[in-house]
């Protein structure tokens, strides 16, 4: 160590730069944008020739890196013979008296390849002899071990090389310092900083900065500190670093490059702190999250400007709640996060969902911006990512610790999904035969278009057996057509019936100017027992379409139309849904014979404290789950899916509900279920039950398909009852006939 440089002008080392694996290329990126060439040698490991003063920057100045070695040699060796050995004979070569003396202190570190067969600890402490046994043999004594070291020695061995290395960094470089509070699988910061490199932080004027899903904080605090300026070696500056003793250290130049970091840093914060920043939002579910993103905040020294940034307790299922005043203006925004992969969520299956929500409400918040939107998500598994709606989409393979993740990052695709509604035009369409259908299916589609424009309806029908030739039901779910064909009585032939329909699909397609992978088919006759609910293919595919909701916002829903008979999404209960998000906010809500849970998911979205789902069916469940986090509402012990009979569990229950929503089926005979249930034999029981679990002010939504059903006295009486068909029966379905009818019950 000197007080001044005594090492040549110009000299120049062979060095070594780690980092985690995977993330040589935004290392690379970090170090070129430094000025610094690199090549990267294999797996974590960048060689490069610097001065003395590039040695400092990277030390001082890198973000993503984990170590700067110096190599002390390399040897061959062979696995057959002991490694520990070996590996004694290889120290022995190395100069160690001439590079530090006896009053200095050193360690060891070891890294074994796992193909290697050796013990660790004593090959680690056979390199630790043969220092020991150089200086016995030149001086009679030698140095000590100590935890804190003035040289930390680097040994690593493969399957058929050893190295030795003097390790210039001291203490890793990914330490920053300011992690005062964690949460759950928090990230690292040298990867946080590697993603902020990924998408351009550094060379990219992003006016706005957004993590939906913060957990403590990582990625937003880092890219404060880039904004900053802020030299991340200056944590350990004083102590900490392994070039301290190291023969060609030049204190002054060390302690000017510091000073100089340091003054850029209180320029830049100062400025800042002044306005000149972008805006921030840091958000999490989680409050423990927050708090903890806060103590980081201020233990990473950015407490100057801390009052600049938006941090909130907020799920991702009120994102654009939070942001639909503020994007106005927004030019080149980026949205970074980490979400809870496995570790935080709880469960893999709804992570894909998650990730396709995510996409798609950015989509809507973005649909009439002219913004450049950059999106980049951490996912435990490439095809996760694979959902999210991006241009030209990049990935970055890396590891959060021992976990492998992958980077998905790119440019926000504007959504392609114009809703089939929102462009129809009508026009000319002259056919041989079918033209009354095609005529009719216009005549509602122009009629319908205004309508559903104003109340922001993309899922709707548009036919229902108008004309006595064409017994099909015609449904529009956004970008997509689902046909049913009603069975036609025994009085009309098959092949006549089969005719008909083939003119209402080309009508269809005609009409709607769609392809044919866009409409989809079923053929629909009266069901038994719960055959509508039973599985009818295995295609697997799952398509995502909205619907208006509370506070003038959109909830998503995965609907199928190849497996089943139904979609998931049942069309002529958008008002009622709607009806229950407007008044569940704040209010403890129960949805029995919850199907795929989409009033559950209004419930939630509308504020409900606490929302329970109880189906017999474990599938329909678990599609709801998906739904759930389809639209970012947390997997809460507050939302509760419950896959038990609805008159056992309504039995032993003893909760109280606010609200209480109920669609049974009109008949089932599930096998699951004990004896058979009928809507008009069965009401009256189920809801006397269900009014013993509502609570004095609440109300009980009660709703079936059932043409010819009839509201027992014995409920008119003891109740007070409303009869709410008209108001939840919507402007795409006949009132005259409606498809439903419906009640608001309450206690007297």
């Amino acid at each position: 160590m000197t007080d001044s440089n005594t090492t040549p002008v110009g000299q120049t080392f062979h060095i070594v730069i780690t980092c985690a694996d995977g993330l040589e290329i935004p290392l690379q990126t970090e170090l070129a944008s430094f000025g610094i060439d690199t090549q990267i040698e294999r797996t974590g490991r960048l060689m490069a020739t610097l001065t003395l003063a590039q040695i400092y920057q990277v030390c001082l100045w890198s973000r993503v890196a984990s170590r700067v070695l110096l190599p002390l040699g390399k040897k061959n060796i062979n696995p057959e013979y002991d490694i520990a050995d070996q590996l004694y004979t290889f120290a022995k070569t190395v100069k160690w008296t001439q590079l530090f003396d006896l009053k200095q202190t050193f360690a060891i570190r070891l890294t074994l390849d796992k193909r290697v067969q050796a013990n660790q600890q004593f090959t680690m402490l056979r390199v630790k002899d043969a220092i020991a046994d150089q200086f016995n043999e030149q001086f009679g004594r030698r140095p000590n071990v100590d935890k804190t070291p003035d040289f930390g020695i680097v040994a690593t061995v493969g399957d058929k090389q050893a190295e030795l290395y003097l390790d210039l960094s001291g203490t890793s470089l990914h330490r920053r310092g300011y992690r005062a509070a964690m949460t759950e699988a928090p990230l690292k910061e040298n990867l946080a900083a590697a993603l902020l490199y990924s998408v351009n932080f550094h060379t990219t004027q992003f006016d706005s900065i957004v993590d939906p899903m913060c957990g403590s904080g990582t990625l937003i605090i880092e890219a404060l500190l880039m904004s900053a300026d802020y030299a991340v070696g200056l944590d350990k500056a004083d102590s900490q670093f392994g070039f301290y003793a190291w023969q060609h250290h030049d204190t002054a130049l060390w302690e000017a490059m510091v000073q100089d970091a340091q003054t850029r840093f209180h320029h830049r914060l100062n400025a800042m702190a002044n306005g000149e920043m972008p805006a921030v939002f840091a958000f999490d579910m989680d409050s423990g999250a927050v708090r903890a993103t806060h103590k980081n905040l201020i233990a990473a020294g950015l407490t100057p400007i801390i009052n600049r940034i938006t941090l909130q307790q907020r799920s991702l299922a009120t994102l654009n709640l939070a942001l639909e005043k503020q994007v106005n203006g927004w030019v080149n925004p980026l949205f970074i996060t980490n979400p809870p992969y496995g570790e935080r969520l709880g469960e893999e299956e709804l992570i894909k969902p998650l990730y396709q929500g995510l996409g798609k409400k950015l989509q809507a918040l973005f649909a009439d911006s002219p913004a450049k939107v950059t999106l980049g998500v951490l996912a435990a598994k490439v095809e996760q990512a694979d959902v999210l709606p991006l241009a030209e989409p990049k990935t970055l393979r890396c590891h959060n610790g021992a976990i492998t993740v992958y980077f998905r990052y790119g440019e926000l695709l504007k959504s392609k999904d114009t809703p089939l509604i929102t462009r129809f035009e009508k026009r000319e369409i002259a056919v041989e035969e079918g033209q009354d259908f095609i005529n009719r299916l216009q005549k509602n589609l122009a009629n319908l278009r205004k309508l559903a424009h104003k109340q922001a309806v993309t899922n709707l029908r548009v036919y229902d057996a108008d004309l006595p030739d064409f017994k099909v039901a015609v449904d529009v779910y956004g970008e997509f057509v689902h046909v049913q064909e009603y069975a036609a009585p025994k009085s009309i032939p098959l092949e006549t019936a089969k005719k008909r329909f083939n003119l209402a699909l080309h009508g269809v397609r005609e009409a709607l100017q769609v392809n044919r992978e866009q409409v989809f088919i079923k053929t629909r006759a009266r069901q038994s027992g719960n055959e509508q609910y039973e599985k009818k293919a295995n295609s697997g595919k799952f398509h995502v379409v909205s619907e208006p909701t509370a506070n003038n916002q959109r909830a998503y829903f995965l609907v199928n139309f190849s497996d089943y008979l139904d979609t998931g999404l049942f069309l002529d209960h958008r008002s009622i849904r709607k009806i229950i998000a407007e008044n569940s906010r704040g209010k403890t809500v129960l949805n029995l014979f919850a199907y795929t849970c989409t009033a559950s998911v209004h419930a939630a979205l509308g504020g409900a404290k606490a929302v329970t789902s109880v189906d017999l069916s474990q599938n329909y469940l678990d599609w709801g789950r998906k739904n759930f986090a389809l639209n970012g509402l947390p997997d809460l012990p507050s939302y509760q899916f419950i896959a038990q009979d609805i008159f056992e569990w309504i039995k032993s229950n003893t909760e109280q509900y606010d609200v209480i929503f109920i669609d049974p089926p009109t008949f089932s005979n599930s096998k699951k279920f004990q004896g058979t249930f009928d809507v008009q034999r069965d009401h009256v029981p189920l809801i006397n039950r269900a009014m013993n679990r509502l609570s004095a002010e609440g109300v009980l939504y009660f709703s079936n398909n059932f043409t010819k059903f009839v509201l027992d006295d014995e409920i008119n009486n003891r109740y007070h009852v409303e009869e709410m068909t008209s108001q939840t029966i919507g402007f795409d379905f006949d009132s005259k006939r409606p498809i439903h009818q419906s009640w608001a019950i309450r206690h007297k």
